[in-house]
C-alpha cells in the first residue's frame, strides 16, 4: 500500500465525514494529497495540523479536536476570532501515516459514530491489504 492508499482513503473519509477540507500525510510528514487546501494554508503559523498529525501518529490513537490555540504561551495577544473555529479529525493508518479532516464548528462536529467507523474500516483495509473501504465501513456496526 502506498500514497495511492493514502489519498484514496482520504477521499473516502472526505465523503462519509462532510469535512470540508483534507490532508493525506506519510509518516515522514510529507504532504501526499489535498482537499480544498492551498499550499499557503499549510505555512501559515495558526495551522497547528502537523503538530496534531504527529500526536495522532505517536499514539495510534484517532484524534478528535479543534484549531484553537493548545498552548497559552503561544497565545494570540488579542481576542481570537471563533468565526474561524474548526473540529478536526486525524485518523491514523499503522504504518502508512494519518488523514487530517476539518471543517467550520458552525457546520456541527463529525458524529463519533462516523470517526470510530473510518477508524475501524482502515484498520480492517490495512490488515486485509484491501482497498474496499465502502463494504469495510458498511459491514461495521
Amino acid at each position: 500500500m502506498s500514497a495511492r492508499f493514502l489519498s484514496e482513503f482520504m477521499q473516502f473519509a472526505l465523503a462519509k465525514t462532510g469535512a470540508d477540507r483534507a490532508l493525506a500525510y506519510d509518516l515522514d510528514l510529507q504532504v501526499v494529497d489535498k482537499a480544498n487546501f492551498e499550499t499557503t494554508d499549510l505555512v501559515e503559523p495558526k495551522f497547528q495540523g502537523i503538530d496534531y498529525v504527529q500526536r495522532a501518529l505517536q499514539s495510534g490513537e484517532l484524534l478528535v479536536t479543534n484549531n484553537a490555540v493548545n498552548d497559552p504561551t503561544k497565545a494570540p495577544t488579542t481576542n481570537t476570532n471563533f468565526s474561524n473555529l474548526r473540529v478536526v479529525v486525524i485518523i491514523p493508518l499503522k504504518g502508512m501515516g494519518a488523514i487530517y479532516l476539518d471543517h467550520p464548528i458552525r457546520r456541527g462536529i463529525i458524529p463519533k459514530g462516523v470517526i470510530m467507523r473510518l477508524g475501524q474500516t482502515v484498520n480492517a483495509c490495512v490488515a486485509s491489504d484491501s482497498s474496499d473501504f465502502e463494504t469495510t465501513y458498511a459491514s461495521i456496526p
